[in-house]
């Protein structure tokens, strides 16, 4: 084959390694649901086979297969670990479909999984084995400007009418018609009121030397950076790089200075059930799988949050587009939606599943009114995402970051 267009800058930013780990989940069963509507600032968002994610076959319109490559506990299963156990969501696709589908939870990071397979196997024309995978809304944005992703069948597709409006006039991909959002999640900071000894309202009570050394940032630099410039009074979405360097000045100090115990993925859920930390950045769905008697809190600082989404695309020259197709449509029925969300407790891109949760009542109907996973118009308003860097500037910045992250 041909070779498709390669970015060596962008490839150069990527191997920086930001070591995301966001989505490792603390896997428990009996979680509740939860969705939100996003902000306007979504609309400024940033672009710039057996499911391992090795060549696979040629494209084409298989039904009958599917194969696909998610973070680590995005999808409901049963008490033992099985996603295609009676009652789940890929059983009852399965079911109604006759689509065998292979699902690995096998994307762990998103510059791993473009220096593993994006680049070495798209960036030369080739075919992945996963038929849907599912970055990051940044890296999907990057992997849709290279062209690396598939045309999404909509006719195929109709419940692509039930994603959010919010979702549809993103820049890099006017009228969602080559990704469609999985689940959506806030940025924020959580605390172990027991050892705070006061609720948290600030992004700057991070860096309050009360809790010193009890403190944990996350490796996300759009997160950690994101966070620390609104306490700072500037705006992530604007990302100017004064700005952003004046953030890395703080974090730098408050990481030499034994203020931050250390950068983590989603591991700070453990430093946090065991005591070893106070505060911490941490995301909105993480907390809410946390044992409610543990008493964690967690709240959008009164300054501004941080929101993020993680979104499916076909890989180019995937060879079950129809079939890919097919699940698509399946999830974004609100119940099939509402099912899942039920497990993640994450944020539903999909329309009417608050209407859902209302219907079913009981405890579900009660998380339909909890004001985290519905925020009001002003809470939304006080939610960015990340602006947009030139690729010199990010791998300025992404190392600079990642120096101090060690």
């Amino acid at each position: 084959m041909s070779e498709r267009p390669t970015d060596p800058e962008l490839a150069a930013a990527i191997e920086l390694a930001r070591r995301l780990s966001r989505r490792r989940f603390l896997t428990r069963a009996g979680l509740g649901m939860g969705a939100v509507a996003l902000g306007p600032s979504l609309l400024a968002a940033c672009g710039g086979g057996d499911g391992d994610g090795s060549e696979g076959g040629s494209a084409g319109g298989g039904s009958k297969k599917l194969s696909i490559s998610n973070w680590t506990a995005y999808i409901d299963q049963d008490d033992s670990g099985t996603f295609d156990a009676a009652g789940t969501t890929i059983d009852a696709f399965q079911k109604a479909s006759g689509v065998s589908v292979t699902y690995k939870e096998d994307y762990k990071d998103n510059d791993e999984y473009f220096n593993k397979f994006f680049s070495p196997v798209l960036g030369k024309g080739d075919t992945l084995a996963a038929d849907i995978v599912v970055p990051t809304y940044w890296m999907a944005a990057r992997l849709i400007g290279l062209d690396w992703v598939e045309e999404l069948p909509l006719d195929d597709i109709p419940n692509h009418a039930n994603l959010l409006d919010s979702y549809l006039d993103l820049a890099w991909n006017p009228g969602a018609t080559k990704h469609m959002p999985w689940q959506a999640g806030i940025t924020g900071i959580a605390w172990n009121p027991t050892l705070t000894g006061r609720d948290l309202t600030s992004a700057n009570d991070l860096y309050d030397e009360e809790f010193k050394g009890k403190v944990t940032f996350l490796t996300e630099l759009r997160d950690s950076v994101g966070l620390t410039m609104f306490g700072q009074g500037t705006d992530p979405a604007a990302a100017d790089l004064d700005d952003i360097n004046a953030a890395l000045d703080k974090i730098e100090e408050a990481a030499s200075s034994g203020q931050i115990l250390k950068f983590t993925g989603n591991e700070y859920l453990r430093s946090l059930e065991n005591g070893d930390v106070a505060a911490c950045v941490a995301w909105s769905g993480d907390i809410a799988q946390l044992n409610p008697d543990l008493g964690i809190k967690f709240a959008i600082p009164e300054e501004g949050g941080m929101q993020w989404f993680d979104t499916m695309v076909v890989p180019k020259g995937a060879a079950n587009v129809a079939a890919a197709a097919k699940w698509m449509d399946f999830i974004y029925d609100p119940a099939n939606a509402a099912r899942i969300t039920e497990y993640v407790q994450y944020l539903s891109p999909v329309k009417g599943v608050r209407e859902a949760l209302e219907a079913a009542g009981g405890d579900a109907a009660a998380l339909a009114e909890n004001p985290l996973l519905f925020p009001d118009d002003a809470t939304s308003s006080r939610l960015k995402v990340f602006g947009e860097l030139a690729q010199e500037d990010e791998i300025a910045v992404q190392s600079r970051f990642n120096d101090i992250t060690g």
